[in-house]
């Protein structure tokens, strides 16, 4: 069922991209934008042909796909309250990005045009906006590393490093099943296992199931870590 405009303003205040932005900015942004439902596995967004927009996940789920050695690869999972599409808006045709409904879901779309006037006329939704970019360019930044890192251990270290650490326990959850996992890193899952086997073998970590204890978390990042 399409939210009503009540419920769409509300969880467009809880959007990063509209912190803190003026009543009008996000009235304009309630009163312009157009709802859609879409069923698990419906292409919601391909950036080859979709038009320039902003896209706000208003219910449900969706996956987010690019291309590494030919094949599809899966970069994030964007919930209730998360954007995409900025990438498509104000230059050329971007690389080949798909958006997959992951269940059935509702998500909004603001035009360009949309996208321009509130720019123009609300600073505080610019700067969120460049601020919105700047993480998106290091969460991909992240990937590609994952992607160029060499082998299966260095991906696997990598990956491990950007997840949130918690420095009172030592630990680090991992976001997703082995299985998926490989799939997301584009390696065998044999290979993330001897990966991980190594990487324990080394004493740099300890695993119990999804959760990494780190014995040097300094050392580790000093070995391992991320050159961007």
């Amino acid at each position: 069922m399409t939210p009503k405009e009540q419920e769409i303003f509300d969880i467009l205040k809880q959007v990063k991209l509209f912190s803190k932005t003026k009543k009008e900015t996000l009235d304009y942004a309630v009163k312009s934008l157009g709802c859609h439902e879409c069923k698990k596995g419906d292409c919601i967004f391909d950036s080859t042909i979709t038009p320039p927009s902003l896209f706000v996940v208003l219910s449900g789920s969706v996956s987010v796909y690019g291309t590494a050695k030919s094949k599809p690869v899966i970069l994030n999972t964007l919930k209730k309250g998360q954007v995409f599409g900025m990438a498509s808006l104000f230059g050329d045709t971007c690389s080949d990005t798909n958006v997959i409904a992951k269940e059935n879901c509702v998500y909004a779309v603001i035009r360009q045009e949309h996208v321009e006037k509130m720019l123009s006329q609300d600073i505080t939704f610019t700067k969120n906006y460049i601020c919105f970019l700047s993480d998106k360019i290091r969460f991909l930044n992240k990937k590609i590393s994952f992607f160029t890192s060499g082998s299966a251990e260095k991906t696997v270290a990598n990956y491990i490093l950007s997840l949130p650490f918690d420095k009172e326990n030592n630990t680090i959850t991992l976001d997703k099943n082995l299985s998926k996992l490989a799939q997301n890193l584009d390696i065998g899952r044999a290979s993330l296992y001897r990966a991980f086997d190594n990487l324990e073998e080394s004493g740099f970590i300890k695993r119990n199931n999804n959760i990494i204890k780190i014995t040097s978390y300094d050392e580790f990042k000093k070995i391992y870590g991320e050159k961007l």
